[in-house]
C-alpha cells in the first residue's frame, strides 16, 4: 500500500481490511446507500470485492491489480467499486457467497469478487482472478472488460441473469415450512457419526485430503459421539479426533515456539500452513483439546497423552493472552500471513539462522527433530518447523539420549522465540467481534474451571462483564469494539456465542449476574431475530438493512453458526433455569433443522449437536455444600475434569441458595449437604438420577454410569 497517493473513501472506516485498501487508486467505496445511489446515476454496475485482513489472496489480488494504475483506471471509470470486510458485514457476505456459489456451482472464499447491477442483485461473480492468464483463467482486466461489453451490448442478458439468479436466491432461502417439520429421529446422532467417521483421514488425522482445515465443529460431535458411545462406534470416534489433536499438534500448522494454530494446512500431513491464526480457530481448538483431555480422563487412557491435550491448552491460551488481548480484556480478530511482502517469512527459519543463534551442537538435534535442513522445506531454502519423526527416531538416529533432545528442545524454543519477536510482525486486525470473542471468553472459562486456574476464570468473567458494559445497550448488542468503541449490528452468531460464554462464566463461577446476562441476550434473541410464523431463527435482526434476502442460513462455516450457538444456548440456559420458554422456542427450531443437519453432519455440527442435547437430554451435576471446604471443591473439580457431552452444572452451598442464584428450584428440591455439613453431589440423565455422593473417586463412577445409561 503506497499512503503517498490519494486517499479514497475508506480513509475514515474503522475495519483495518477496508483502511489497507484506502490508499490504492481504486476509488473503493464501503458498502452502503450512497454507492448504489451513485452506479444508478451513473449508469455503471458495481464490483463488489469481500476479504479480510489476514486473508493471503486478498492480499495478493490487491498487490496485482487494485494496486495497478491501469486495471485501477478501468474500474474507476466504468464501475462503482464497493470493498467490504467480511467480517463486519458477514450478512451481505453470506448473501453474494451463495450467489457466487449458484453461478459457478463451486464453493466459495475470499476474496469475493462479484457483479452486481445497481439495485445490488448479482450477475457475476468469482474469487481471485489473477492479473495474468493463468491456468485457464481469464486475467482481471479481461474479466473486466467482458463485463463492460456486456453491460454495455447485452444488458438485456445481464437484467435477466440477475433477475434469474436473485429468484434462485429467494428460492433457496425461502424460510421452512412449518408444516413439513417432522418429528427428530431419536438415532440422528448415530446416523450422523456414520457419515463422519469414513472421511477421517486415519494416517494424518482430519478429514479428506489437502487443503486440511481443523473442522472442529465435526469434532466435537465425535466427542460426543466417544463419551456416550453412541451405536457401538465410540472407540473409534475417540480415535479420530484424538489421533487429529496430536497430528496437528505435530505438524506445521501449530506454531511450536509461540503456540496457537495457523487457519489450515495447504497439505494432507498439516505440514506447511497458510499461517494467519485466526481468533475463532484458536478459541475453537482451545476449547476442543480440553474436551478431548476430559475425554481421556473419563475412559480411563494414557495419563501422558491427557497432558500432552492439557498442554496444548495451556500454549493456546498464553498465545491469545500474549498476542491477541486488548487492554480492556477483548481479543482481537487476526494475525496476516504475510510479513515484508512474503507469506510465512516471520515463522519460517533456515539452519543457518538456528546455528547462529544456538550454536552447532544444540542446532544439529533441533533441526534434526523439527525438520529444518540446508535445502528447507518451505521456499527459499526455509523450513516450517513441524515434528515428523517420533523423538525416539531423531534420537536413535544422531546417536543421542532422548532426555538430552528434549532438553535441546526446551532450551532452544524461547531463544528462537525471542529472536523471532525481533523481526517485522505480520499485521494484527485489532477489531473485535463479539461472537469470536464469546467462543475465546467461553473457552478460557471453560479451561479455568476444568484445570482449577481462577486466573483464566477472572479472565472470562472480566472479559464477558466488559462487553455487557461497553457493548449491551437497552437490550441491544454491538457487532463489534474497536478502539474502545462499540459498533455495528450484532447478528445471531453473536448473541449465542455470548450467551454460552455467560454460561461457561456462571458455571466456573455461580457469579448470577453472567446468568443474569445469558438471559438477557438470549431475550433479545426470541424479540428480534425469531419468524414468528415457522419459528426460524433470522442472521440478521428484523430492524437491520435485508441483503436481497433475510439470511436464515443454518450452516457452520469456520465457527460455529448462529443457529446452532443459538440453540445451545437456549437449552442450556433453559435447563440451568426450568424457563420453559427457551426450550420452547429451541425446541420449534430444531424440529425445521433436525433433519437437514443429520444430512449434513460435516456442515451443521453445531446445529446437529444440539439437536442431541434436545431428544437425548442433558447430564446434569448438582453439588450442594459449603464451596470454602474441601471435600466440596475436590467434587466440583471431579465434575469439571471429565468430558461429560451436554452438561449443566450448579454448584450452590444449599437448595436455598440455588434458587436465589436464578436456577430452577426443581433442580435443588430436596437436597442439599448431610446432617454435618458434608457436600452431596446428586448425578440426573433425564428422570434417572443415581445415588448421591459424597466424593470424587465415587462421583466418577457415578458419572461414568450416567453416562453409560444415555
Amino acid at each position: 500500500m503506497d499512503t503517498s497517493r490519494k486517499a479514497n473513501a475508506l480513509l475514515h472506516e474503522r475495519s483495518p481490511y477496508l483502511l489497507q485498501h484506502a490508499h490504492n487508486p481504486v476509488a473503493w467505496e464501503p458498502w452502503g446507500d450512497a454507492a448504489f445511489a451513485r452506479a444508478l446515476a451513473e449508469d455503471k454496475p458495481v464490483f463488489l470485492s469481500v476479504g479480510y485482513s489476514a486473508c493471503h489472496w486478498c492480499h495478493v489480488m490487491e498487490r496485482e491489480s487494485f494496486e495497478d494504475e491501469a486495471t485501477a483506471a478501468l474500474l474507476n471509470e466504468r464501475f462503482v467499486s464497493i470493498k467490504v470486510d467480511r467480517e463486519e458485514r458477514p450478512d451481505v457476505d453470506q448473501v453474494y457467497q451463495l450467489a457466487h456459489q449458484v453461478l459457478t456451482q463451486r464453493g466459495g472464499g475470499w476474496p469475493l469478487s462479484m457483479f452486481l447491477t445497481p439495485d445490488r442483485r448479482p450477475f457475476y461473480g468469482g474469487t481471485y482472478f489473477p492479473d495474468q492468464r493463468r491456468h485457464g483463467s481469464l486475467s482481471f482486466r479481461e474479466v473486466l472488460t467482458a463485463i463492460v461489453d456486456a453491460w454495455t451490448d447485452r444488458r438485456d442478458e445481464v437484467v435477466t441473469q440477475a433477475g434469474e439468479l436473485t429468484a434462485t436466491l429467494a428460492r433457496v432461502t425461502r424460510p421452512a415450512d412449518p408444516d413439513a417439520a417432522g418429528s427428530v429421529a431419536p438415532d440422528a446422532l448415530e446416523r450422523a457419526l456414520l457419515r463422519v467417521l469414513p472421511r477421517v483421514d486415519p494416517r494424518h488425522g482430519g478429514f479428506g485430503g489437502a487443503p486440511k482445515f481443523p473442522n472442529t465443529m465435526t469434532h466435537d460431535l465425535l466427542l460426543v459421539g466417544a463419551a456416550l458411545d453412541v451405536g457401538g462406534v465410540g472407540a473409534r470416534c475417540a480415535d479420530a479426533t484424538l489421533h487429529t489433536l496430536q497430528r496437528m499438534r505435530a505438524g506445521g500448522i501449530w506454531d511450536h515456539l509461540g503456540g496457537g494454530f495457523a487457519r489450515y494446512s495447504t497439505d494432507a500431513e498439516w505440514k506447511i500452513p497458510h499461517f494467519e491464526k485466526m481468533l475463532y480457530d484458536n478459541a475453537q481448538l482451545l476449547r476442543l483439546a480440553v474436551d478431548a483431555a476430559g475425554l481421556v480422563r473419563l475412559r480411563g487412557g494414557d495419563d501422558s497423552l491427557r497432558e500432552t491435550l492439557l498442554s496444548v491448552a495451556r500454549d493456546t491460551r498464553a498465545y491469545l493472552l500474549r498476542e491477541m488481548r486488548s487492554p480492556e480484556g477483548f481479543f482481537y480478530s487476526a494475525q496476516d500471513a504475510d510479513s515484508e511482502g512474503e507469506e510465512g517469512r516471520f515463522f519460517v527459519w533456515t539452519a543457518a539462522q538456528v546455528e547462529g543463534l544456538v550454536g552447532p551442537a544444540d542446532a544439529e538435534a533441533f533441526c534434526a527433530l523439527y525438520d529444518v535442513s540446508a535445502e528447507g522445506n518451505f521456499e527459499h531454502g526455509r523450513s516450517v518447523l513441524w515434528t515428523p519423526r517420533p523423538l525416539e527416531q531423531v534420537a536413535a538416529a544422531l546417536g543421542r539420549p532422548v532426555d538430552e533432545l528434549v532438553a535441546v528442545a526446551e532450551r532452544v524454543r524461547p531463544v528462537l522465540l525471542a529472536a523471532r519477536e525481533q523481526r517485522p510482525r505480520p499485521m494484527r486486525d485489532d477489531k473485535c467481534l463479539a461472537s469470536w470473542n464469546g467462543l475465546a471468553l467461553g473457552a478460557l472459562a471453560h479451561l479455568g474451571a476444568a484445570l482449577d486456574e481462577p486466573d483464566a476464570v477472572a479472565l472470562a468473567r472480566d472479559g464477558l462483564y466488559a462487553w455487557r458494559d461497553r457493548a449491551f445497550r437497552d437490550g441491544v448488542l454491538a457487532h463489534a469494539i474497536k478502539d474502545g468503541d462499540a459498533y455495528g449490528t450484532a447478528f445471531l452468531d453473536d448473541h449465542g456465542a455470548l450467551a454460552n460464554a455467560a454460561v461457561d462464566v456462571f458455571e466456573a463461577t455461580a457469579d448470577p449476574a453472567a446468568l443474569a446476562f445469558a438471559r438477557a441476550l438470549l431475550d433479545a434473541v426470541l424479540a428480534r431475530f425469531v419468524d414468528p410464523a415457522t419459528g426460524a431463527l433470522y442472521f440478521s435482526p428484523a430492524d437491520a438493512e435485508v441483503v436481497l434476502y433475510r439470511s436464515r442460513d443454518a450452516f457452520d462455516h469456520a465457527y460455529p453458526g448462529g443457529v446452532g450457538l443459538t440453540l445451545e444456548a437456549l437449552l442450556r440456559v433453559a435447563t440451568l433455569t426450568g424457563d420453559r420458554g427457551y426450550r420452547a422456542a429451541a425446541d420449534r427450531a430444531i424440529a425445521l433443522y433436525a433433519a437437514e443437519a443429520t444430512g449434513n453432519p460435516l456442515g451443521m455440527g453445531s446445529v446437529l449437536r444440539a439437536v442431541d442435547r434436545a431428544t437425548r437430554g442433558p447430564v446434569e451435576v448438582i453439588v450442594l455444600g459449603d464451596p470454602a471446604r474441601d471435600d466440596t471443591r475436590a467434587l466440583v473439580a471431579t465434575a469439571r475434569s471429565v468430558f461429560l457431552p451436554h452438561r449443566a452444572l450448579l454448584v450452590a452451598p444449599d437448595a436455598a441458595s440455588a434458587v436465589a442464584l436464578g436456577l430452577d428450584g426443581e433442580l435443588a428440591q430436596g437436597r442439599g449437604p448431610t446432617g454435618d455439613g458434608a457436600p452431596r453431589a446428586y448425578v440426573c440423565r433425564g428422570t434417572t438420577c443415581q445415588a448421591p455422593v459424597g466424593d470424587g473417586d465415587t462421583l466418577l463412577a457415578t458419572l461414568r454410569r450416567a453416562l453409560a445409561s444415555g
